[in-house]
Parts: structure tokens; C-alpha cells; sequence
């Protein structure tokens, strides 16, 4: 009732009308599915039970199974019923167990398991979630809250208290609200069960005759007029006057008394009988069209809140209020049409899309930035908890800007005197970790992963057989989480050996990533360039050359040319003295005890 409209239009506005026919289903249900309508403040009471029929009902019934014995399984299409099913199972003091789309796979075994071996009353399920490999032949009772428009999913649902191991009689309960839209679905899905029967069964596959115009199915917008002018009756009996053992028939010992089954003729002669008669209720068909009691509710209930919405307007927001007492959900008038936008307004619209959206960009970044810069505190302070005390060279971006521009002048007027052949790489024959270095401070440079854990042979063993540091350095960086991408960790490793002049430095950049799985990936270019630049700026300050090994050596697929170039680029275009080393592995023996005689000797 929401919008008008829709009746008036059902192929453009079955949508708004499949959400109508939703909202209905919650008001057969039980009223406080809607929000706001349950009294505060929240608590538990007989207000529960009172407020729904269907409930009311349900409370009847569960009593008349829990003192005969019997064990049941509850289904209901929604999740919000089912907790209000738990709360009222709470409060009567129930056993019970639930299962739905949310429970997770050990929670479902264990409430299965639960079940099938405790005395639990009642099985709480989803009609779709308790649809599939489930085995609950312990009950021999089930209740069908609310139908489903396809059967094939309650049918599901039943069977699961039919599975091998069964020995008692199931008795399958739905409880229908007489006079609302859960009798067009109940017949819907039996009119869909019988068609089931004659094309699968019957093996009647062809097409046939056309099925009349008479006999074609229901509109949607007639499914929801259905019972309107039975809103406002208070015919009928209470649910005191039901007796429930007439009705279910005679049980024993918790268990069901199997009914007489039908003859042949008799079923028969009833197949034909619903046939004939599916849409024949209490003496009016309601297969072609509502009766006219119901078009002359609806009329009323349009000519009602046409008057609401008028007197809105002019009284304001008190009669707006009383209106949405005497009946709820009236307040909303149609839905308007969209107006044509003016190209100014569409403009204006554009201007203001791309404000909000750099202004929610900018919320963004600075939301993580705020992130970033709490972790970064958090991590000093565990730093210096641990006095811990970090190797990581500063990255480009903090160097001063003066600094930076004085040394690129230099740089540039240093380079204007220099033979070009001191800007190229020079490649060298020997051992990386015993550089071939002059009077100057020597940077040599390693590349390892963000792990932590030190590796084994090739460069690994000679740089810890020349030097303690190396590994110790590293380990504790990967422990204190100081080991990032594009990261350089530069410290001396002379405590085993020196040279006469200048000091020996070891930089190792973190440009590989290896995953918890021990995967251990490529070397990174864009880590390593950034590793690159962080070294030039401490191999300048230092006036120190670079010593690098053949990077990516005996890698497979690996781009040593652009590697060659990020070099040329960083450290030896800008006048910085850079070897990579060519280790002859032949000669290793002999090459290691002449670098150590003539460039290095024992510290004392």
C-alpha cells in the first residue's frame, strides 16, 4: 500500500509489489518482524505469544507434543522469526537447537549430533539451510511456520525426518493464516506439485492442449487483495475451541497412530475433486479473479489514504502521525516521476559527485595515514622498550631538501671534469666480500626477503664466514618487524676483518617476499630500486663506493638488463664508484687467500 501505483501497472511494478507481498507474509507471521512495534522496554513476557495468532496457536500445539512425548522439527523461511521462535522457546523452557544459513560447519554437526542423541524437543531450522544433508530421524513431528511459493523446498525440508533409520510415523504440520496471502501460496505450491505429478509421473510431456484463459494463473496485485474483506472481521473460533487431537490425530507413547490409507477410487475421486476444485473456498472460486467484497476493501483502504495524504498537507505533521496510528504504512504517498535535469543541473550533479568523491578519497587517505602513524608509534615504543636500536637507511623523501640540492650541484659540476668512463660500471673478477677497494669506505650490497631467516650457501655463508653481523643484524630486524620492502640495512662488518684504510659496510635490501606458505617470490624491481636510491644517498655522504655480486645469478626468468640499468641509473650516472663482482668459482680457494694476504688482515 506503499504505492499505489503498482496495482495499477503490475508488469512495470512487480518488484515494489514482490516486496508488498514480503512485508504481508511478516504481518501474518508475527508483528514484531517489523521494527518499532515490539513495546520497550524489550523484555520476554506473555506479550510474545499474545501478539501473533500464529504464534498463539504454535503455543497450543507445542504443548499438546511436549506432554505426549513427541520431538519436532520447526521451519520458518526467515531468520528473524526463528529468533523470535528462540526467544519464546527461552521463555516456555524448551530444549532446543537452531541451525541456519549463519551456523558454521562444526556448530550444524554438533547441533545434529545433539539432537539425535539428546532428549531435545525441538529442532529450530531454516527451510533452505535444513534442506540438505541432514539426517533428523530422532523427531516425528514437523511444523511448517510459513510455505514457501516453491514446494519442492518444504518437501526437502520434511524429508529430513524421513531418512533411513526412521521406525515411527511423521506427522507434517503447516500452520496457514485463514483469509491472507499464505492461502493463494499454499494453493500455488500445490497447483505446482500437481503439475509435478502429470508431466513426471504421468509422463505426459507434450505440450497438449492450451491451458484456457479462464484457468490462468493469478496476478500478482490479485494474490495481494486476496482476504481484505476479512481484515477487520472478528469472526471465527479462538484457539481454545481447536481441538488439536481431532485434528492431528490419536497418538500413543510418543508416537503418531498411522491413519487409515485411502482405497484407490477414494484417491482417485479426490485427485479429481482437488483438480476441479483447487481454487473453490468456503463456496467462491477464487481461480478467475477476488471477490468482489475484496475489490470494494481495497477501494475503501486507496479512498482512505487519498484522505490521510490530503489532510497531511494541510494540518501537518499531528494528522500525519494519527494517519500512520489508524493504519501503518499509509503515510508514503506514490511514487513521484522523475524530472528532465536542466544541462545546468546536470553539471552542478556532476560537480558535486566528484566533490564527494574526493572528499570521501581524501577521508581515506587520511584515515590510513592516521593508522599508519599510530602503528609507527606503537612500534618505537616497543623499540625502545626492547632498546632496540634500527640499521634502516632514512628513504629519499626524508633527506633535507637543501642537503639534496647541494649535493646534485656538486654531483653535476664534479661530473662536467670527469672522464666518462668513471660514470660506467666497472666489472670486476673476485670475491664481494673482500672488496677491491682503495683509501674509501666500501658499500657492499646483498639482496634478501622480509622473513628474517637467514639463508644458507652462496653468498649467505660467505658473508657470515667473513662476519658475525650479518646474520645477527638481519634475525633481529625480522623479529622487531623492521624488515620492509625496499628497505636497506646498512652496518660494518669489520669485527672479523679490515682493511689498513676505510671501513667495510654491508647494505641488504629487502626486495623478495616470501609468504607464510615458504614461498619465496622474485626479486622485486620496484623494491630495489628504492633500496638503490637509499644507498646513493649513504654512499655520498660516506664518499664510498658500491661493491655489488652479479645480482640474480642462475635466476630463472630474471631481467638482469633492467637490473644493469636501475644500477647505471642510481648510483654510477650520479658519480658514485660502482663494481659488480664475477665470482670465479674455479679459482675460489686460491682467490680467497690472496684477498686476504694483500686487503685484509685478523682484528686483534
Amino acid at each position: 500500500m506503499k504505492d499505489l501505483a503498482a496495482f495499477e501497472n503490475e508488469t512495470a511494478k512487480k518488484v515494489k509489489l514482490q516486496n508488498v507481498l514480503s512485508q504481508l507474509r511478516k504481518c501474518v507471521d508475527h508483528p514484531y518482524l517489523f521494527d518499532g512495534v515490539e513495546p520497550e522496554p524489550f523484555e520476554i513476557g506473555d506479550h510474545l505469544i499474545e501478539a501473533s495468532g500464529k504464534l498463539h496457536l504454535l503455543d497450543k500445539l507445542l504443548a499438546f507434543l511436549y506432554s505426549r512425548g513427541h520431538r519436532v522439527l520447526l521451519f520458518s523461511q526467515m531468520t528473524q522469526m526463528l529468533d523470535i521462535l528462540q526467544d519464546y522457546m527461552d521463555y516456555r523452557g524448551y530444549s532446543y537447537e537452531r541451525v541456519d544459513g549463519s551456523v558454521r560447519g562444526e556448530e550444524r554437526h554438533l547441533a545434529i549430533k545433539n539432537f539425535g542423541q539428546q532428549p531435545i524437543f525441538i529442532f529450530l531450522l531454516s527451510t533452505r539451510a535444513g534442506g540438505v544433508g541432514m539426517n533428523l530421524t530422532a523427531a516425528d513431528t514437523v511444523i511448517f511456520v510459513d510455505s514457501d511459493f516453491n514446494p519442492q523446498n518444504d518437501l526437502q525440508a520434511a524429508a529430513r525426518a524421513h531418512r533411513i533409520g526412521q521406525n515411527k510415523s511423521v506427522k507434517v504440520i503447516r500452520l496457514i493464516s485463514r483469509d491472507t496471502v499464505e492461502e493463494i501460496v499454499c494453493r500455488k505450491a500445490a497447483s505446482k506439485l500437481q503439475l509435478t505429478s502429470t508431466v513426471i509421473e504421468g509422463g505426459h510431456f507434450t505440450l497438449g492442449a492450451r491451458k484456457p484463459a479462464a484457468d490462468a494463473d493469478l496476478q500478482l496485485s490479485e494474490i495481494l487483495k486476496f482476504g481484505l474483506d476479512k481484515l477487520l472481521s472478528s469472526e471465527g473460533s479462538t484457539v481454545d475451541e481447536i481441538d488439536l487431537e481431532t485434528i492431528l490425530g490419536e497418538t500413543k507413547n510418543g508416537q503418531w497412530i498411522s491413519d487409515t490409507l485411502p482405497t484407490a477410487e477414494e484417491g482417485i475421486r479426490e485427485q479429481e475433486e482437488g483438480k476441479n476444485h483447487m481454487y473453490l473456498f468456503e463456496g467462491k472460486d477464487y481461480s478467475k479473479e477476488p471477490s468482489k467484497e475484496d475489490r470494494k476493501s481495497f477501494e475503501q483502504l486507496v479512498n482512505l489514504q487519498k484522505t490521510l495524504l490530503e489532510k497531511t498537507t494541510q494540518e501537518g505533521r499531528l494528522l500525519r502521525n494519527k494517519g500512520s496510528v489508524l493504519l501503518p504504512g499509509l503515510t508514503e504517498g506514490s511514487a513521484k516521476r522523475k524530472r528532465i535535469l536542466s544541462p545546468e543541473e546536470v553539471e552542478d550533479r556532476r560537480k558535486k559527485r566528484q566533490e564527494a568523491a574526493a572528499k570521501r578519497k581524501r577521508l581515506v587517505e587520511e584515515k590510513k595515514r592516521k593508522k599508519e602513524e599510530a602503528e609507527h608509534e606503537k612500534k618505537m615504543a616497543w623499540w625502545e622498550s626492547s632498546n632496540y636500536q634500527s640499521f634502516c637507511l632514512p628513504s629519499e623523501d626524508s633527506e633535507p631538501e637543501d642537503l639534496e640540492g647541494r649535493e646534485d650541484e656538486e654531483s653535476s659540476a664534479q661530473l662536467d671534469y670527469e672522464d666518462p668512463e668513471s660514470t660506467a660500471i666497472k666489472y670486476v673478477s673476485g670475491d664481494v666480500t673482500h672488496p677491491q677497494a682503495g683509501a674509501e669506505d666500501a658499500v657492499i650490497v646483498h639482496c634478501v626477503d622480509d622473513s628474517g631467516r637467514w639463508g644458507r650457501g652462496g653468498l649467505f655463508t660467505a658473508l657470515e664466514t667473513r662476519s658475525a653481523e650479518p646474520r645477527k643484524i638481519y634475525e633481529l630486524a625480522g623479529k622487531m618487524k623492521d624488515l620492509n620492502l625496499g628497505g636497506v640495512l646498512l652496518f660494518p662488518i669489520d669485527d672479523k676483518e679490515s682493511r689498513n684504510k676505510g671501513q667495510d659496510l654491508l647494505a641488504l635490501i629487502v626486495a623478495q617476499h616470501r609468504d607464510r606458505s615458504n614461498v619465496l617470490s622474485g626479486i622485486k624491481m620496484a623494491a630495489l630500486e628504492e633500496g638503490l636510491k637509499k644507498i646513493y644517498l649513504a654512499a655520498k655522504k660516506k664518499k664510498a663506493s658500491v661493491h655489488l655480486p652479479r645480482i640474480g645469478h642462475a635466476t630463472k626468468d630474471f631481467n638482469w638488463y633492467g637490473t644493469e640499468r636501475l644500477i647505471r641509473k642510481h648510483l654510477a650516472a650520479k658519480g658514485i664508484p660502482t663494481y659488480i663482482y664475477y665470482f670465479p668459482r674455479s679459482k675460489a680457494a686460491v682467490f680467497h687467500s690472496q684477498s686476504s694476504s694483500s686487503s685484509g688482515q685478523p682484528v686483534p
